[in-house]
């Protein structure tokens, strides 16, 4: 399932859970580390819900632990916190679509227009 884009947003976001260990420093303190999922993915970043807390422009290391490719990235948005968590949107330091190994819809392409197959004919 894709999401629409926003302005800020450049590519296509696709709702997928991905197992990730993310890596980084605490404001004034030691270094974390979490293994969390995805929420949503995309070329340029990630949705991830994250128990540690966090500030805006943060860099971390993320590590898709499906493929134990690692990334660069920086905090860029906080969103809201449920649960003990709170959804943070990681940007990655340079464009990757290949780093999560899915495919992205086109960036013209339309959940809404999508067509379901349709039922065999009797």
């Amino acid at each position: 399932m894709a999401e629409t884009k926003t302005a800020r947003q450049r590519t296509t976001r696709v709702r997928i859970a991905i197992p990730v260990f993310i890596y980084g420093n605490s404001e004034g303190g030691p270094p974390f580390k979490e293994i969390t999922q995805t929420v949503s993915v995309n070329a340029n970043g990630c949705l991830v819900e994250l128990a540690t807390p966090v500030v805006k422009d943060q860099p971390l290391l993320l590590t898709n632990l499906k493929t134990d490719e690692e990334m660069a990235c920086r905090v860029v948005t906080l969103g809201n916190a449920s649960g003990g968590k709170t959804e943070i949107g990681l940007r990655f330091a340079q464009e990757a679509p290949r780093f999560w190994g899915i495919g992205f819809p086109p960036e013209d392409w339309d959940p809404a227009s999508r067509k379901r197959p349709a039922p065999p004919k009797r």
